[in-house]
Formats: structure tokens, sequence, C-alpha cells
């Protein structure tokens, strides 16, 4: 009895189809949410900005 063939996972194909992937989820994702896209979004840069914020202070305090 022969043993089925495993088939080595090429990275390429592997980012190629993620990039697919993510494509696709990007042009769905304004249609699926609607409007809560600009709140999801607006509390994303939120926390990203009081992260920096947090980053600068530490990095002030650090080189002081």
């Amino acid at each position: 009895m022969k043993k089925p063939a495993v088939r080595k996972l090429d990275a390429s194909s592997l980012g190629s189809n993620l990039l697919i992937v993510s494509a696709v989820v990007a042009a769905a994702a304004p249609v699926v949410l609607g409007d809560q896209l600009v709140l999801i979004v607006y509390e994303v840069f939120s926390r990203c900005t009081m992260l920096l914020q947090e980053a600068s202070i530490s990095l002030q305090r650090l080189l002081s």
C-alpha cells in the first residue's frame, strides 16, 4: 500500500493566498460592517494614539 504524498507548503503560494484573502476581507469590510466600521477605525486610532503617547513619555523618561 502506498503512502499518500505529503505536499510541502510553499512560502510564496502561502503568501499569495494570504494576500488574496486579506484583499477580499478589506473589500468586503465596508459592506459587511457598514456604520460600525467608522467606530472600529476610530477606536483603533485612539488606542494607537494612546499607545504612542505612553511610549513617548517612557522614552522621554528613559533619555532624561
